[in-house]
């Protein structure tokens, strides 16, 4: 007599699996926060249109705002150049960089999420908390490092990074406020050329002499 047959429990999921749910909750999620909103985006939807239960959607992020924060980090190392491949001088860096940072920056996503920023932040400040985080840690504290290489001193590099991406982010701003197309490769790379070369003018007291 053939012994009863007993169904297999499936495991645990690998961690490759729970990394690759996990990356495809934070992408269903972008576009979740980008289309609704912060406030009106439901964990629910997300989790349903990311397709994976609650419980697993909580066992990632424990409430909205983590989701989000995760969003956030996700999206600004997306923006940020991977330094290694920034090559020549300085002001070839720097130029490379800003233009990357802009041809990023305009992704429709990245829009998106850059104007719910603008409409919830004023009125929920742990969401504008969250930015002012990722956007010193992705963007700002690259160009500091990159100052640092040169010799500018630690004590005033990061806030001449600051400096530097405000300007560099400076056109890009001004069409998100106030509407525009995204620019174009040319635009951006003749601007980036131009912001860099003023920027360095300016900060010539901080670089080592030669």
């Amino acid at each position: 007599m053939d012994k009863p047959s007993i169904k297999r429990r499936a495991g645990r999921p690998t961690p490759e699996v729970a990394e690759q749910k996990r990356n495809n909750l934070i992408l269903v999620a972008l576009d979740e926060f980008a289309r609704t909103g912060f406030h009106a985006a439901s964990l629910r939807d997300i989790a349903e249109k990311a397709q994976v239960s609650s419980r697993t959607l909580y066992n990632h992020f424990p409430d909205k705002l983590s989701l989000f924060e995760a969003c956030l980090e996700q999206s600004g190392a997306q923006i940020r150049p991977e330094l290694p491949d920034l090559k020549g001088d300085l002001h070839t860096q720097l130029a490379t960089y800003a233009a990357e940072m802009q041809r990023q920056l305009f992704s429709p996503r990245s829009m998106r999420i850059a104007r719910l920023i603008y409409r919830e932040g004023s009125d929920f400040d742990e969401l504008r908390k969250i930015a002012r985080l990722q956007f010193e840690r992705h963007q700002v504290s690259p160009v500091a490092a990159l100052l640092e290489e040169e010799g500018v001193p630690p004590t005033v590099s990061h806030s001449l990074a600051k400096q530097f991406v405000a300007m560099a982010f400076g056109e890009w701003q001004r069409r998100l406020l106030f509407g525009g197309a995204p620019m174009t490769d040319g635009e951006m790379a003749e601007h980036a050329t131009l912001v860099t070369g003023i920027f360095l003018s300016g900060i010539g007291t901080h670089l080592p002499q030669s």
